[in-house]
């Protein structure tokens, strides 16, 4: 073995899954490489500091943690529904917005000669059958929203061109 083939077993060491055959022919390589036998260390060594550091770390209790945030939200939950908001700046727009409307409306139907009109009508457009020169066409059928035209478009199967 050479030592880019022990690269993945010290890590499947480190794993702890590592079978045995493997395992003494790793024993055998690192016995006659110092290379290999710093790179053992060295892993060792990190993963020895890695869960020194993990022991360290305070994990909070998730029950607790999970009540405390439960209580803030049921007391911000419960302020909401609990501010009034006052209905005096509501009546205020919507009065002004009422007279400017009332104003607009009696300034347009006061004028010599004018005359409310209602919109047309909307005419739908509608086809009930279509019918290509092709049997094998590919058609499509739709009405344009904005100006209300029917739209068919025939397209030749067998068409050579593409887009």
């Amino acid at each position: 073995m050479n030592c880019r083939d022990i690269e993945p077993l010290l890590l499947a060491e480190r794993d702890g899954v590592l079978p045995t055959e493997q395992h003494a022919s790793l024993e055998r390589h690192i016995a006659t490489c110092p290379a290999c036998q710093q790179s053992r260390a060295r892993l060792n060594d990190a993963m020895a500091a890695f869960r020194a550091d993990t022991a360290a770390v305070a994990m909070p209790d998730v029950e607790a943690e999970w009540q405390k945030l439960r209580a803030r939200l049921h007391d911000s939950s419960a302020s909401s529904t609990n501010k009034k908001r006052p209905l005096a700046p509501v009546i205020w727009f919507g009065s002004s917005l009422a007279a400017a409307a009332a104003m607009a409306l009696a300034y347009v139907g006061l004028q010599p000669g004018a005359t409310l009109t209602t919109a047309p009508a909307v005419e739908t457009a509608r086809a009930d059958f279509v019918e290509t020169g092709d049997a094998s066409a590919s058609t499509m059928v739709y009405v344009d929203k904005d100006s209300g035209w029917l739209v068919v478009w025939a397209v030749d199967a067998d068409s050579s061109t593409k887009g």
